[in-house]
């Protein structure tokens, strides 16, 4: 693996963990103000978080091509993708031994992994 695909990995990971921050602060700093509606807050803080780390990762990792429409849907689709699996796996092993907390840790490893590479040769190309 060479030194630019090395830089745009810590890129991809530094813009995700940004933005995982992004959403949990503003998560936060919203419920201060909307402690009676969390389901608002939390919407609120995925949706600009989701949109964050599409406009990051476009610009700044990937350097995503001029269609910005093509780029978004393809994103999006996949943002759709991935919360299914999440869920799914997540209902699936509900009730098994494993400790939701690592089904979950789980599904957001598969996650990184295959959204880098099809950021990298779909989303983004």
């Amino acid at each position: 693996m060479g030194k630019e695909r090395i830089f745009q990995i810590a890129k991809y990971l530094l813009v995700g963990g940004s933005t995982a921050l992004l959403e949990l602060m503003l998560f936060w700093l919203l419920c201060l103000f909307t402690a009676d509606n969390l389901v608002l807050s939390n919407i609120v803080a995925v949706l600009t978080a989701t949109c964050a780390n599409f406009l990051l990762n476009g610009k700044l990792t990937f350097q995503g091509s001029s269609n910005m429409l093509r780029n978004a849907i393809l994103y999006t689709l996949l943002f759709l993708f991935n919360l299914a699996f999440s869920t799914i796996t997540i209902n699936a092993l509900g009730a098994s031994p494993i400790p939701p907390v690592m089904v979950k840790a789980f599904t957001q490893a598969c996650i990184v992994v295959w959204n880098f590479i099809l950021y990298r040769k779909v989303v983004f190309k």
